[in-house]
């Protein structure tokens, strides 16, 4: 195992590996708006609404598989997991980001080689954070 840099749920994300490449954040406030006697509108805030994160990661499958990672993010969404979300800190530390859910999961192959796996795979992966709760 190499220095493990974010893990969601069981899948770890390390340097060597399936790496993560780039963590996008994404946040909506909710405002109602009515317009009031043909005037410019009136907004009220009504709370906040979904906070997402896409997570793009990438290997080298030729040089060092990433295979458990991918398969455990894969059963987290197929199975419709909450999980934890963790990102590692310096000095062996790690940030509690919240509970998590996988929406979507892209694999991009490129440079297909000629025994039909790419050079370079890309992963996206879009988790949405559940701070309000889940129903079931």
């Amino acid at each position: 195992m190499s220095q493990p840099l974010c893990s969601v749920g069981t899948a770890i994300f390390e340097v060597i590996g399936l790496n993560p490449q780039a963590f996008d954040s994404r946040s909506e406030a909710v405002w109602a708006t009515e317009e009031v006697m043909d005037a410019a509108p009136l907004y009220q805030p009504t709370g906040m609404g979904e906070r997402a994160i896409l997570l793009i990661a990438a290997c080298r499958p030729h040089v060092m598989p990433a295979e458990a990672a991918h398969a455990a993010m894969t059963l987290h969404h197929q199975r419709q997991d909450v999980v934890p979300f963790m990102r590692m800190g310096a000095a062996l530390s790690a940030d509690l980001l919240g509970m998590v859910f996988v929406r979507t999961v892209a694999v991009l192959e490129e440079k297909i080689a000629p025994d039909g796996r790419g050079y370079l795979k890309s992963f996206e992966f879009e988790l949405v954070r559940t701070e309000g709760g889940v129903l079931w």
